[in-house]
């Protein structure tokens, strides 16, 4: 055949014959091989329609869900561990840390609050004083310390004393307490319905309804 349609049909048995479409052996296999093709498509669907339930309440225990984020607290720096360390106005060091500190506010560093916060000073006479409570809030500018929970004071020289809560002013060395605090140490013990302390813990008095029980003073050797 000639003509514009010559090239086409020669096209058309090349194909064929790379393709072997003509071939009864090539028919003989495809048909063996859908033999076993078929059925075993068949049986894998009917094991999957019997296994479903199963298989979904697998899938209800492995359901995987995005963790709930609060913004709020996201917003919020929070540190670990923190340390402060600086000077009052007389040139004494002291230095405030915590086990986590975090913003009250976002964006501003006005106000941290503060998670077993503990503050060491370094009184007039060299000695030092360490206040320390369950939780607190710190004001870095004015250097105010506020301490809630479980509040105590340890002075170098074997004094201790507890109470609900204080305040204290580490930029002028003074602390002051209004709930019952109680105490006890080489001097004796002692109960108040509140304290101040000035000079960094050197001078404490208390104040309120006061019982000072006092022990005698160990005679010097001569």
């Amino acid at each position: 055949m000639k003509g514009p349609l010559a090239p086409a049909m020669a096209l058309r048995l090349s194909l064929r014959r790379r393709l072997k479409l003509g071939d009864p052996r090539t028919h003989s296999r495809f048909v063996q091989r859908t033999k076993w093709t078929l059925p075993a498509i068949a049986i894998t669907l009917l094991l999957l329609i019997a296994a479903w339930p199963q298989l979904q309440a697998a899938f209800e225990h492995v359901r995987f869900g995005l963790p709930h984020i609060d913004l709020n607290e996201a917003r919020k720096l929070r540190m670990v561990s923190p340390r402060y360390s600086g000077i009052d106005r007389d040139n004494r060091p002291f230095t405030l840390t915590a086990e986590a500190a975090s913003q009250v506010q976002p964006n501003s560093d006005d106000l941290v609050s503060l998670d077993g916060p503990r503050a060491d000073m370094t009184t007039n006479s060299g000695n030092w004083v360490e206040l320390s409570g369950e939780a607190g809030t710190y004001q870095p500018q004015p250097q105010l310390l506020d301490l809630f929970g479980a509040v105590e004071l340890y002075q170098d020289r074997g004094n201790e004393f507890h109470t609900d809560s204080a305040r204290i002013d580490i930029l002028n060395g003074t602390a002051v307490g209004h709930d019952p605090v109680d105490g006890h140490g080489p001097f004796g013990n002692v109960t108040a319905e509140g304290f101040t302390m000035y000079n960094r813990g050197d001078v404490i008095i208390f104040t309120g309804k006061t019982l000072l029980n006092l022990l005698p003073r160990a005679k010097e050797p001569e």
